[in-house]
């Protein structure tokens, strides 16, 4: 899963968010990552987990999918970047390096920020495929609390 592709970067802004923006049928895993992931995480009214330090790569397939790279310092999100093979300019060139990934396809994403999936269920549906280090990995299930 960690194939060691070399992608560029853009860099994903926070919103302007006052309140934790809820998720509606309508969001799409694009929109999500790229208009309401600091919102949902940062704002979280669950206290965050110190010892949470890591950078996950998602990997999701289908309409309105793509690739997004997160870190994830302290319990609270840093940085969030699209990431792009050849097809896009680089706003930043910082790479981040993930030490997990997830690839699954937009409808299980989706159902996984809206509760009607665990990442465990899906994983064990063979819906999710997890690269690189699994420890990290078995801590996504405490920051989906937050996504």
């Amino acid at each position: 899963m960690n194939d060691n592709t070399i992608y560029q970067t853009i860099d994903i802004k926070p919103g302007n968010f006052k309140e934790r923006p809820d998720i509606t049928n309508e969001i799409t895993p694009e929109e999500y990552f790229e208009q309401f992931i600091f919102a949902r995480v940062n704002l979280c009214s669950l206290p965050k987990i110190e010892s949470l330090c890591t950078v996950i790569r998602f990997d999701i397939d289908g309409d309105n999918g793509g690739s997004w790279t997160i870190a994830v310092e302290r319990g609270l999100l840093e940085r969030v970047v699209r990431n792009c093979t050849d097809t896009c300019v680089s706003s930043n060139e910082t790479i981040l390096h993930p030490e997990s990934s997830f690839r699954m396809d937009s409808e299980t994403f989706m159902s996984i920020l809206k509760r009607e999936f665990t990442p465990q269920k899906a994983f064990f549906k063979r819906k999710v495929k997890i690269g690189g280090n699994i420890m990290i990995a078995l801590k996504m299930n405490v920051l989906v609390n937050y996504l």
